[in-house]
């Protein structure tokens, strides 16, 4: 480290993939704590998330290893009927146009390794500085934006130069930070079922793995899209995980009835019975799979309007906590793990606590239009659209490259 510079001490409120990509980001020099109110297993249900351009070169710069997730390129995209018969299918080179590929892997696997690279010795990941140190079963309750101070669940009051909120859509740092007045998350109408099922449990219920599983196996991964086409804005998301041997299936539909834990929690237990009755008459091979899929995980899609402001004093939001979107452009994540990749701002030559502030601004004035920009592409095609007009935001969703260039660009 530079003479000049000076370690800064870093609070992450919140130990998501969004959270422990900006503390592997800022480890390297600065000393970081993220503080979890939950415990270590919390939010590691066995579904599927999708990482795109976007936000796989951001995390090839962290050492992030696919092989040890289980990750499935995705190679494209397919659109069928509720009867599997294809309407739609388009390779998508990833890659070739955007720099990086776009991968599939189990929720669970992604975020242990979120926690392995932000917590790993640094010997084993090749980088200097020390590891995040991870407290559980310790939120943080308040927080004093200019003096740099938050309040955990068990009244202790820690202070640090930054304090980074990632704690997720139902923040409960957002007020003190967005003000009083700022919006809270709302519903869109949709509920989402999850499951992940595996080939063996395919077999065991079939006999045998449908041809559409099959193929993915032999041929180019796609991320596919049943369509019940009739007006009830029916869809089931299908794509591999570990290797090809698992499958996510996210059920999407009208909200039926609104329930707290599900609009509470995005990894509540769903009712395998509602989901079944309502995607009856799928075909029979995806209704069998998800009658034997070991768990059911449900939550009503909400996403919050553009906060006014994402920073005050030292403190700043990011993730869902700063623009919660649907999963319907599956560009959650990727944007936060986006906003992550910005705190290289602070790791520049000569950044002392004194220049927190303004960098904070300097970060707030170039992640919030680009996320408003994602947002605004999910709400887009949420409903009602066709799968061409679903993919057509692709570009601008995949196009970003990273903080530095983007501040070149404005």
């Amino acid at each position: 480290m530079a003479a000049q510079d000076q370690q800064l001490s870093i609070i992450v409120v919140g130990s998501g993939p969004v959270g422990l990509a900006a503390a592997r980001i800022l480890r390297e020099k600065h000393q970081v704590t993220v503080y979890e109110r939950g415990e270590p297993s919390t939010a590691t249900g066995g579904q599927g998330i999708a990482n795109f351009p976007n936000a796989i070169k951001i995390l090839r710069q962290m050492s992030f290893d696919p092989e040890r997730v289980g990750s499935v390129p995705v190679q494209g995209f397919r659109t069928l009927d509720k009867h599997g018969n294809l309407i739609y299918d388009t390779e998508f080179p990833f890659e070739q146009k955007y720099g990086a590929p776009a991968l599939s892997h189990m929720r669970v696997d992604f975020r242990a390794e979120m926690l392995r690279i932000a917590t790993a010795p640094s010997k084993e990941l090749g980088i200097s500085g020390e590891p995040a140190k991870i407290i559980f079963g310790n939120g943080a309750k308040d927080i004093d934006s200019a003096a740099g101070e938050i309040t955990l669940d068990d009244g202790t009051k820690v202070k640090a130069d930054v304090i980074i909120v990632a704690d997720g859509i139902h923040s409960r740092l957002r007020p003190q930070i967005a003000g009083p007045n700022c919006p809270t998350p709302q519903k869109s109408g949709l509920t989402c079922c999850r499951v992940a099922v595996s080939a063996n449990e395919a077999i065991e219920a079939l006999g045998h793995l449908p041809d559409w599983w099959q193929e993915q196996r032999t041929g180019d991964k796609r991320i596919m899209v049943f369509e019940a086409r009739d007006g009830s804005d029916r869809i089931m998301v299908v794509y591999g995980l570990r290797h090809m041997s698992y499958m996510n299936m996210s059920c999407i539909y009208i909200t039926r009835e609104e329930k707290e834990s599900t609009t509470n929690s995005w990894f509540a237990e769903g009712d395998r019975q509602e989901m079944l009755d309502i995607f009856s008459d799928y075909d029979p091979s995806l209704v069998a799979l998800l009658g034997v899929a070991t768990e059911v995980k449900v939550w009503e899609l909400q996403d919050i309007e553009p906060l006014d402001s994402w920073t005050t004093g030292r403190a700043i939001l990011i993730g869902d906590a700063a623009h919660a979107m649907t999963p319907l452009q599956g560009q959650s994540a990727n944007a936060g793990i986006e906003d992550a990749e910005a705190f290289r701002l602070l790791m520049q030559p000569g950044v002392t606590r004194d220049d927190v502030p303004a960098i904070l601004k300097r970060i707030e004035r170039v992640r919030k239009p680009r996320a408003t920009a994602v947002l605004n592409n999910t709400r887009k095609t949420s409903r009602g659209v066709s799968g061409e007009e679903r993919y057509r935001v692709m570009d601008e969703n995949c196009t970003y490259d990273g903080i530095f260039k983007a501040l070149e660009n404005q």
